[in-house]
């Protein structure tokens, strides 16, 4: 290799990480700006390209000569493939950290062309340590909202699946709107479940849909699941709560306003209400608590809550006039003939009222 063409590679490195950087702070500012609608975080994120570009203008010819070595079509790096990022909140990080690790080559490589550059990168990438924390709490806050905003949630049940596997079944519910889906068998051992989960996970976050384990946070946690459901008799929420993290969905089923209560102040992030009408899935449940509870539990919390239980498609306005707003169903969907249609029928109904086009509350 020649002077000249490690002249040409040292310039070029500049360029690439130069261009890496403010494109890094583009993307995290611009979903400061359209997912947060955060001014502040934009225009902060926006001010340090900025002086990103007037640091690269501060050293006579540097733009040009890097510019002039530029050579996109002989870049080895061309070849080197894209990681894949889970949601939102990975976007973001990974961005943070391409930005931070950019400003640190750059700081290292003026230090043989502009020494005065040097402190004003460094400056620029302590800016983004102190900013990160911040701007992903604010996500894990949207991310963790958002996996709650659902119309349709669906619990497996392979018994009632006429045959059909968790995958199929799944797909078909999404395709018809489902927005969320719970794993629960309690048949299948804890590695058969293991397996089940890991491609449940893998099948919701391509749709971007909610995955929630029931019962077993140890495997929500493996597979990456987006939650748990817990029952009054499971591992209790305090400590799934510790276990978990702040951000991490826990749903507590609740058979009276005092247990809805109770789950709320030990850190569930939604109520499941039921069963409000009689059903077979699930051996040993309680007693049917009746469609009055859903409005009782309404004024008593402020949280989320789903209802489940008997729901059929010609009883579910009973539940919507009572206002729910999340439905949980088994049979309804699992074990129609035609599954999506069966969720889009559903989703249907409760946009109605989502909309203010079902019929009036009494």
């Amino acid at each position: 290799m020649t002077m000249k063409t490690m002249d040409s590679g040292f310039y070029r490195l500049i360029d690439a990480n130069a261009d890496r950087a403010a494109e890094a702070l583009r993307v995290v500012g611009d979903i400061a700006r359209f997912v947060l609608d955060d001014s502040g975080q934009s225009q902060t994120w926006r001010a340090m390209r900025g002086e990103l570009w007037n640091i690269m203008a501060s050293t006579p010819g540097l733009q040009q000569r890097a510019v002039e070595s530029r050579d996109s079509e002989g870049d080895v790096g061309r070849a080197f493939k894209a990681g894949r990022h889970a949601d939102l909140l990975q976007l973001t990080r990974a961005n943070i950290h391409r930005a931070e690790e950019s400003f640190r080559v750059l700081e290292e490589a003026f230090r043989s062309v502009d020494i005065a550059a040097v402190p004003r990168f460094a400056r620029l990438r302590y800016q983004c340590y102190e900013l990160e924390p911040a701007m992903l709490s604010r996500l894990e806050e949207w991310s963790h909202a958002r996996k709650l905003d659902f119309h349709l949630y669906v619990v497996l049940g392979r018994e009632f699946s006429r045959g059909r596997d968790f995958l199929e079944v799944t797909e078909k519910a999404i395709a018809g709107g489902a927005g969320a889906i719970q794993l629960r068998d309690k048949d299948l051992s804890k590695r058969e479940l293991l397996d089940w989960a890991y491609r449940l996970r893998e099948l919701t976050r391509e749709h971007g849909v909610t995955f929630i384990m029931n019962d077993h946070l140890d495997i929500a946690l493996a597979v990456g699941a987006d939650g748990v459901h817990l029952g009054q008799d499971d591992f209790p929420i305090p400590e799934a709560r510790r276990v978990a993290g702040p951000h991490f969905i826990i749903g507590a089923s609740a058979h009276s306003v005092e247990q809805a209560r109770r789950a709320v102040e030990e850190g569930a992030s939604y109520i499941n209400i039921g069963p409000i009408f009689p059903t077979g899935t699930k051996k040993g449940a309680v007693a049917p608590v009746g469609p009055g509870l859903i409005s009782e539990v309404a004024q008593a919390v402020s949280h989320p809550f789903t209802v489940m239980g008997g729901i059929k498609l010609n009883n579910v306005d009973e539940v919507l006039r009572r206002g729910a707003r999340r439905i949980a169903v088994v049979t309804a969907v699992v074990a129609a003939d035609d599954i999506t249609a069966a969720a889009r029928a559903f989703v249907g109904q409760i946009q109605s009222y989502t909309e203010g086009t079902g019929p009036s509350h009494p």
